[in-house]
């Protein structure tokens, strides 16, 4: 109990919220809810999405917080596939994520515990610590804000093209994992079938300068959300 209120109380300190969200009735058929006590009070909670009828994608921390059973957690990338019952539900398509085109993110507000949605454009992308490395991630002017972690980010056709994890307070960017970053983890993961509908080219961009590096010492400072 000790190392849950020591956890929680980390939450607290480390909330970091960026651009604009609005509650939005609409995100509770986008995101699943989790939690862990009194989310209200203690701020601990996390988001995530169907993936086929037995499981879900999620952030990796909020996987680890909320004390799901995980089925796999990615090397490299702060993603999480846990056991989930989604069946009767609809299942999303999954594409590349493509710089400047329009997302809308999904999730939950971690104090008022309401459905969040935020919109905004895909910037940039840029690696989460050294080049080549590590996780590559993408980076939107879309608001974000503690809870909406492990939340879907949709694109206008409807296609899930990544998994929100974290926000970048100095850049006010929300950041997420692109889609196709993880998809032959996924496709691995689930024997082998590749579940993405990829209309785009799964080329990532050109590599961005070092000066838009994205240093793990963000994670340390509370800015996972």
């Amino acid at each position: 109990m000790k190392s849950i209120i020591f956890i929680l109380a980390l939450l607290l300190s480390g909330c970091s919220a960026v651009g604009h969200y609005n509650v939005d009735k609409n995100a509770s058929n986008k995101a699943d809810f989790h939690f862990i006590g009194i989310p209200v009070l203690a701020g601990a909670v996390g988001s995530s999405f169907p993936l086929t009828e037995n499981y879900s994608l999620t952030a990796g921390h909020v996987a680890k917080l909320m004390m799901v059973r995980v089925k796999a957690y990615n090397p490299l990338c702060d993603v999480a596939i846990i056991y989930h019952n989604n069946k009767g539900r609809a299942l999303p398509k999954l594409e590349s994520a493509v710089k400047g085109e329009r997302v809308n993110l999904y999730g939950y507000n971690a104090y008022t515990t309401l459905p969040t949605s935020s919109s905004g454009t895909l910037q940039a992308f840029g690696w989460w610590d050294k080049p080549g490395t590590s996780c590559r991630m993408g980076l939107t002017d879309a608001g974000g804000i503690q809870g909406m972690s492990g939340g879907p980010v949709y694109v206008a056709d409807g296609a899930i093209v990544g998994i929100f994890t974290a926000t970048h307070r100095k850049r006010n960017q929300s950041i997420f994992v692109p889609y196709q970053n993880i998809a032959d983890w996924v496709a691995n993961e689930m024997d082998g079938k590749d579940l993405a509908s990829v209309k785009k080219s799964t080329a990532l961009p050109a590599l961005l300068s070092p000066a838009v590096v994205l240093p793990v010492a963000r994670v340390a400072a509370g800015e996972l959300n």
